[in-house]
């Protein structure tokens, strides 16, 4: 029980709110056998004999059920204790005597009512509430939001949104909890994580292990998860991950880590063909001595938003952002009072269009708990009002972690609620209308040249080689295709394929590399039928970096391979 809050709620509710009772003797009851009881309680409750005190306050309230002093010490009891059927029990028997004696009576009602669905109810509360108080202006706002918030449940219950989640199946999902999904933008990789008994030969202290796993997508639809090799899982907790959209970085949440700056931090790690990096915790530009957690990169991988209740925030959790430029990361910036609240907002995903967010939280009006709601990005780049995803996306219990696939038709989440094969599984479920993003169509080469004007440049992020050769990896040729078939569609289109390389090794060496590389690409274009005279290839070496040669990010990025529009 926690005693301090109890007695100091009831110091407040007897000296504040019924002062002559504790001056004068002047009670809402005339029966003397009620007042003696009431005035035992007080003073047992001043000796600490908070039992012997509950005790007497109830004799009171069955000797004269309209002693308005006793109920209201009861209710405060019980509220405090977690107990809200016999709260509301109190509250009722206040109201029910006397309307006006005890105006907070209301507000908690209505916020009894509406914890339990009895919108109506709580809407009336709070409506009598905000209509007799005149001593409590700071709780006004409370009372506001409680309002709003059962007026949005009445609309939203009369006016369904289409939802048929399904679940992904037997080849993700298990009888352990899978949450917390991330999705490549070509729809065809899921990662998530998977928490599970920990084996006993392990040094861990927790009893339970969390370790990602990635579904690839095929003819026959999801395919048997696999959990991904070290060192991206450890023998430490992983979670709470996204993945950048052709599925080569990723960022996720370590808690307790030796080179950890806060309670929890965020790691980045990258993949060169089927292998990861160490994961690398990102450093004081993005973690705090506070927790990060919950990250989610841009189309682009210049912009990072993830969840943090560092110094600044607006509540217990907001969502916060960061910018990549030169390879730096910027001081992370607060998304402001458009999407955080004085509540928690938690899981945002930013769509590949980079203008729709979508988040968690428990401050802006909705069902109950966390609901999930979307925010479009405006043309001064400002976020607009978040919508509410709507019932029964939204229930009375707490929604998060919801990402969309690029087409923005397709959602997926997490749950509890719909009888799956664990506590946890993974669903997915087509998204009405009013909630999608801008489609995008994850074949940037097809969308983007037709475009891009002469002498502009984009990077092929999929091309791969052999390390410190010019020598194609398999995996590359799916994005060769498609810029093969995109200059077969564009006839009129000519490219110059560049190559480039971070400062690893001596200026020659590296010049000659990327050289080769670019010649390789060309050649296996003209092999795929285009016309050698609508193609060139230069290698720049170390020479044109975009990012800082200083990390192994920076190097991963000026790593790459791209083509220049030349003609059109």
């Amino acid at each position: 029980m926690k005693m301090q809050s109890f007695r100091l709620c009831l110091v407040v509710v007897l000296l504040a709110m019924v002062p002559l009772s504790a001056l004068c003797q002047d009670y809402t009851s005339s029966n003397k056998k009620a007042i003696k009881e009431f005035e035992k309680g007080q003073t047992a409750l001043y000796q600490g004999k908070t039992s012997a005190a509950v005790k007497c306050f109830e004799e009171a309230v069955k000797l004269d059920p309209s002693f308005c002093e006793a109920n209201i010490i009861l209710a405060e009891w019980y509220m405090d204790a977690g107990n809200k059927p016999l709260a509301k029990q109190y509250y009722y028997a206040v109201v029910n005597s006397n309307a006006e004696f005890f105006t907070p009576a209301w507000l908690q009602l209505g916020d009894i009512e509406l914890a339990e669905g009895n919108n109506e109810k709580a809407h009336s509360h709070y409506q009598t509430f905000l209509r007799l108080d005149k001593e409590h202006q700071d709780r006004h706002a409370a009372a506001q939001h409680g309002l709003q918030c059962a007026e949005f449940r009445l609309q939203a219950l009369a006016h369904p949104v289409p939802f048929n989640p399904q679940n992904l199946g037997a080849a993700v999902n298990t009888p352990n909890d899978e949450y917390l999904p991330a999705l490549t933008a070509d729809g065809e990789t899921l990662i998530f994580t998977r928490r599970f008994p920990r084996k006993a030969t392990t040094t861990a202290n927790t009893k339970e292990e969390e370790d990602f796993y990635q579904s690839r997508y095929g003819d026959q639809g999801w395919q048997t998860a696999t959990r991904m090799s070290e060192p991206v899982n450890s023998n430490d907790n992983e979670g709470a991950q996204c993945i950048s959209r052709d599925g080569r970085i990723m960022i996720f949440t370590a808690c307790g880590r030796n080179d950890g700056l806060g309670r929890c931090d965020l790691y980045i790690c990258q993949r060169h063909g089927d292998r990861w990096t160490k994961p690398r915790n990102m450093g004081p530009a993005i973690n705090s001595g506070a927790w990060e957690s919950q990250p989610s990169l841009s189309m682009d991988g210049k912009t990072l938003y993830f969840v943090s209740d560092r110094k600044g925030s607006y509540g217990g959790t907001d969502i916060w952002m960061s910018t990549l430029k030169e390879g730096v990361w910027s001081n992370p910036k607060n998304l402001g009072p458009a999407i955080n609240t004085a509540g928690n907002e938690s899981s945002p995903f930013i769509h590949y269009d980079n203008q729709t967010l979508y988040f968690a939280s428990t401050g802006h009006v909705g069902m109950g708990g966390s609901d999930l709601f979307l925010a479009r990005k405006q043309a001064d780049g400002a976020w607009g009002v978040p919508e509410n995803l709507g019932y029964p996306i939204n229930t009375f219990g707490d929604e998060s972690s919801l990402i969309v696939n690029a087409e923005g038709n397709m959602a997926y989440f997490s749950s509890d609620q719909y009888g799956g094969m664990g506590k946890q599984d993974l669903y997915c479920f087509e998204l009405p209308q009013a909630a999608r993003p801008q489609e995008v169509v994850y074949k940037e080469t097809s969308d983007t040249l037709t475009t891009l004007a002469v002498g502009e440049s984009i990077t092929l992020d999929n091309i791969f080689f052999e390390t410190g050769k010019w020598v194609l990896v398999e995996s590359s040729k799916v994005e060769l295709d498609r810029v093969a078939e995109l200059l077969q569609q564009h006839g009129n289109l000519h490219i110059e394929v560049g190559g480039h390389t971070d400062n690893v090794g001596n200026d020659a060496d590296n010049q000659r590399l990327s050289q080769q590389r670019a010649k390789t690409v060309y050649d296996y274009l003209v092999q795929r039928g285009v016309a050698a005279a609508r193609l060139s290839y230069k290698g720049y070496g170390e020479s044109r970096p975009v990012a800082d040669n200083g990390t192994e990010e920076g190097r991963a990025a000026n790593r790459r391979t791209t083509f220049t529009i030349t003609q059109k």
